[in-house]
């Protein structure tokens, strides 16, 4: 795959990183006793996930099956580095970039490798036809499709560490009672309180 058409998929992966709080590393790490990344793959990280964009050289099956094993052994390398400097288990997302959209004949492929659950989440992406850029499609298409990226629209981005939600007055009160009482007491409680029965006219 060529360096512009590459960088095309970069830009339109990256304002939906940066919504789920994933930035782009500036430089791949260097990963022993695996494949060497693809000129144009590109690493995306948060505290909770890694994804990479592992770019694949024809939509041939048997290519795309050598290229999802390759990305997914150097992704799988990368997680266990990782996690054992970590405190939580990080979740992985493969993009396999494709030249043009599957071969007729990879349509098998394509869905085995989507299916798998093996080490990761994998997706496969490609250039959007004239037809659906004409129709006003973006210029890559299933990026949406990306599990951990295809989210709406939102008025604010994702964070990267947790929080508390707000929550009303009646809620706070039963969280309360649950810290001080345990659930089985609280439940109990529950199921002994009398039902309300409306009057008869």
């Amino acid at each position: 795959m060529n360096g512009p058409a590459i960088d095309v998929c970069i830009q339109a992966l990256e304002p939906l990183c940066v919504k789920v709080a994933m930035s782009r590393q500036v430089q791949l790490p260097s990963l022993a006793d695996v494949v060497q990344p693809p000129a144009g793959a590109t690493l995306w990280s948060s505290g909770y996930a890694r994804l990479l964009l592992w770019p694949v050289a024809t939509n041939q099956s048997n290519i795309i099956a050598r290229a999802a094993d390759e990305g997914e052994g150097w992704l799988d390398a990368l997680l266990a580095q990782t996690e054992t400097l970590s405190t939580v288990p990080l979740d992985g997302y493969l993009v396999l970039a494709l030249p043009a959209a599957p071969a007729p004949e990879a349509d098998e492929e394509v869905r085995k490798v989507e299916l798998s659950a093996r080490i990761c989440r994998k997706h496969l992406v490609w250039p959007s036809s004239a037809e659906a850029l004409a129709a006003g499609a973006g210029p890559w298409a299933r990026i949406a499709d990306i599990t951990a990226l295809g989210l709406p629209d939102a008025a604010t981005a994702a964070g990267d560490t947790l929080y508390w939600p707000e929550i009303g007055h009646a809620a706070n009160a039963l969280w309360l009672d649950l810290q001080e009482r345990g659930a089985s007491a609280v439940a109990r409680a529950d199921a002994e309180e009398q039902i309300p029965t409306r009057g008869t006219a």
